[in-house]
């Protein structure tokens, strides 16, 4: 009888372990957006027009409360880079199914770190007027590793690494394969620091960002709106915080500043600053706001274009729906979308969260932008990309959402733009181009999320 039992016992520990350690249990969720769109450009007075869907669907797979792995695929004509289909100019050849984020979340043992690993979103704590404008988070997936803990009861901790160019062909003529090799191959890695402060009624995140960049490896979205030019040190210091002590009453100031020094030349050399606030009342009938930022820009004294202005990794910042887009729906208005606060300054006001209907919400504000740089480097620059202290525009916005089920959503954008560009200052640009028109456009858009 012994025997047998030991036989069985054996038995039982022999198919314990070879099973499943745990059972994994699986959420979906996922994104269907639909935007059609029409309208008046303001640096052209072309009329256009769009029609299109994005489609993501994300899982996530949790062993347990300290281990979970998440995926989230996106279909579009171009999963990387591109991700709005287009109705009518695409077949399903060229329809593409990417991975946007693919990561996995898990604990230090005995500790309060929580690590994040993989392709996944993430940037720097967002600014006054949401987004960050160095590098927001939501532009698209990035490679790293995030480390977050708190720390004491008012305290969090926050460390990113991000992987943000490579390039491993030394000679891409020949296609030669250099296997990752140190000295060969061409990298950019982004290292960051913040502090989450919490206090009672205020709340303040300071933080820290060094990019060591190679030439052959620029980061994604780096381009002429605060980019990079060749191989340096790049950095930023920066704070956001939230005044609430005085609920409804809320106010949000943000500001940085932020530099890169290149290995070959001081001429492409830049740093810039940048400050945003914005304060909101929330009562019965709506929320007041009121907001206002600034932007460091060139002056006639900069030795090249952009050396004023502070560099970007993928930033955003998005006040209005069309001048510089950002809300909800798919398309950029304009052909040349402003979405950089480097060069300009201006004044948001208006209310939001405005209801008469159930289900039924409006937003309304008005924009005045206004540019910071010297008429010296603009005769052949977008006056959109690049404002001069001549140059202003005024937006009208009007945003009303209907949610007709619990997962879906009706949106309407309507922007209408008064347009004051100086056409000498843009007189190269403006030769072919009439920048006397006002702008409009009209947006509807469909959300169905789960």
């Amino acid at each position: 009888m012994k025997k047998l039992a030991t036989l069985l016992l054996a038995a039982g520990m022999v198919v314990a372990a070879s099973a499943p350690a745990s059972a994994v249990d699986v959420k979906m969720d996922g994104e269907y957006i639909f935007t059609f769109i029409t309208g008046q450009r303001i640096d052209s007075a072309s009329n256009f027009d769009g029609a299109g869907q994005r489609f993501r669907l994300g899982m996530t797979f949790t062993a347990s409360e300290d281990l979970s792995g998440y995926v989230q695929l996106q279909a579009g004509i171009d999963a990387e880079d591109d991700t709005i289909y287009d109705w009518g100019t695409s077949n399903n050849a060229k329809t593409k199914l990417g991975v946007r984020q693919a990561y996995i979340d898990w604990m230090i043992p005995s500790t309060t770190v929580k690590v994040r690993m993989g392709k996944q979103l993430v940037g720097l704590p967002e600014d006054a007027f949401g987004k960050n404008a160095i590098m927001h988070p939501g532009l698209n997936s990035r490679d790293g590793v995030v480390l977050s803990s708190p720390v004491t009861d008012w305290l969090d901790l926050t460390a990113f690494w991000v992987r943000a160019g490579y390039n491993n062909w030394e000679d891409r003529d020949a296609e030669l394969d250099y296997g990752n090799d140190t000295s060969l191959a061409s990298k950019s890695d982004l290292f960051a620091l913040s502090a989450a402060l919490k206090f009672d009624g205020l709340s303040v995140t300071p933080y820290a960002m060094y990019g060591s960049i190679d030439d052959g490896a620029n980061t994604p979205y780096s381009s002429d709106d605060g980019g990079f030019d060749g191989s340096g040190d790049a950095y930023w210091f920066g704070v956001t915080s939230t005044l609430n002590y005085f609920d409804p009453f809320v106010l949000k100031l943000s500001g940085a500043y932020g530099g890169v020094a290149y290995d070959a030349t001081e001429n492409f050399d830049r740093s810039g600053w940048y400050v945003q606030a914005k304060a909101s009342y929330k009562t019965a009938y709506g929320t007041p706001v009121l907001g206002a930022w600034y932007g460091s820009g060139d002056d006639s004294d900069s030795k090249a274009i952009h050396q004023n202005w502070i560099p970007s990794v993928g930033g955003r910042f998005h006040p209005s729906f069309n001048f510089a887009p950002g809300e909800y729906g798919l398309y950029d208005p304009q052909s040349t979308a402003h979405h950089s606060i480097a060069g300009t300054w201006g004044i948001k006001a208006g209310i939001e969260d405005v209801s008469f209907l159930e289900d039924l919400t409006h937003d309304f504000a008005v924009i005045m932008y206004r540019g910071n740089n010297s008429s010296k480097w603009a005769a052949d620059e977008n006056p959109i990309a690049y404002m001069t202290s001549s140059d202003t525009v005024v937006e009208f916005n009007l945003s009303s959402t209907y949610q007709i089920y619990k997962n879906l959503a009706a949106n309407l954008e309507l922007a209408y733009l008064i347009n004051d560009f100086d056409k000498n200052d843009h007189a190269g640009f403006a030769l072919d181009n009439d920048m006397d028109e006002d702008a409009w456009s009209a947006a509807l858009s469909f959300a169905y999320k789960f």
